[in-house]
C-alpha cells in the first residue's frame, strides 16, 4: 500500500446514528473512504464480498467477527479465495471480556466509541497495513493478561516457535516489537509482499489466528519482553535517560530486544 492509496472501509453497526457519526468522522481524513454501512447480520457479510474493503469497523458481535476473520467462515459465507478484511471492533462497553472475547474471534482492532477521530483513523490505517491497535486505556490489561493464547494443540510455545525459520523468528520478533509489515521490510531489506508471505506461514505454522495473537505469545515466550511501568512511563514522557539495551537491526531473538519498540506497541501492538 502506497501513500496515495485510498483505503476502503465498511461499518457494521446496529445503531444507525453510530454508524452516520463514524462516517462522518472517517470522512475527514483524505485517505479514507466508507464504501458502505449496514446492521450485522448476513447482509453485511454478502457486502463485505461485495465490496472487498480492506477494514470492516463492527460492534462487539463475536459470531460475525468470526465469519469474517476465519477462512472456514469466510468460505461458508461465499469469500474468495484469500479474502480476509481487517477487523476493528468499536464498542461502548469497557469492559476486559468484550476486548479478549474480540481479539480470540480474530479482531486485529479494537477501540471504544468514545475514541477520538484521530484513534479511529490511526486504528484504520494500522489494521489495513497489517498492524494492530489496542485503544491505550486496554493496552495495559491485554499485556497483564495472556490467557487470552490458546496453546496451539496444547504445544508448549517453545515448541511452536521452534518451528519457525530464522527469518520468520525475525518477522515474528518484528510483529512482536509493533512494526508494521513496511517498517519490518525495511528493517530487513525485503519487499513488504515478502513479509506479509512470512506473516501467513508463522500464524499457520503457530496455528493463531491473527498477528496480535502471535505478537502476544513472542512476548509471553520471553522472544522479546513488554517494557516495565516505569520505562514506558520515561519514554512515554520523551526521557533523556539512557536507552534499555537492544538487539542490533535487523531483529535478533535476543530478550531484551524491542525495549523501545514496545513503547510503541501500547497502541499499535
Amino acid at each position: 500500500m502506497d501513500e496515495f492509496s485510498t483505503l476502503e472501509v465498511m461499518l457494521v453497526d446496529n445503531e444507525d446514528l453510530v454508524r452516520r457519526g463514524f462516517r462522518h468522522a472517517l470522512g475527514e481524513a483524505p485517505d479514507i473512504a466508507v464504501v458502505a454501512d449496514t446492521r450485522v447480520g448476513d447482509e453485511a457479510l454478502r457486502m463485505v464480498e461485495l465490496r472487498r474493503p480492506q477494514v470492516v469497523l463492527v460492534d462487539a458481535e463475536y459470531e460475525f467477527i468470526r465469519k469474517l476473520a476465519q477462512p472456514s467462515g469466510a468460505a461458508a459465507s461465499g469469500f474468495a479465495p484469500g479474502y480476509v478484511p481487517g477487523i476493528v471492533v468499536l464498542t461502548s462497553i469497557d469492559l476486559d471480556s468484550h476486548l479478549f472475547g474480540s481479539l480470540k474471534a480474530g479482531a486485529s482492532g479494537f477501540l471504544l466509541k468514545s475514541a477520538s477521530q484521530e484513534e479511529l483513523t490511526s486504528a484504520v490505517r494500522a489494521v489495513a497495513g497489517g498492524a494492530a491497535f489496542i485503544c491505550p486505556t486496554m493496552t495495559r490489561r491485554l499485556i497483564d493478561r495472556f490467557e487470552i493464547l490458546p496453546p496451539p494443540q496444547e504445544r508448549s510455545h517453545a515448541v511452536a516457535l521452534a518451528t519457525l525459520s530464522g527469518r520468520e523468528t525475525q518477522v515474528l520478533t518484528g510483529m512482536a516489537m509493533g512494526r508494521s509489515n513496511q517498517e519490518i521490510a525495511r528493517e530487513l531489506h525485503v519487499t513488504p509482499a515478502t513479509v506479509k508471505s512470512h506473516v501467513s506461514r508463522i500464524l499457520a505454522k503457530l496455528e493463531l489466528p491473527n498477528r496480535m495473537h502471535a505478537a502476544l505469545m513472542a512476548q509471553r515466550s520471553g522472544l522479546v519482553h513488554s517494557p516495565q511501568p516505569a520505562q514506558a512511563a520515561r519514554a512515554s514522557a520523551g526521557s533523556q535517560d539512557p536507552p534499555a539495551a537492544q538487539a542490533p537491526s535487523p531483529f535478533g531473538p535476543s530478550r531484551a530486544a524491542g525495549q523501545a519498540g514496545l513503547v510503541k506497541a501500547r497502541t499499535t501492538l
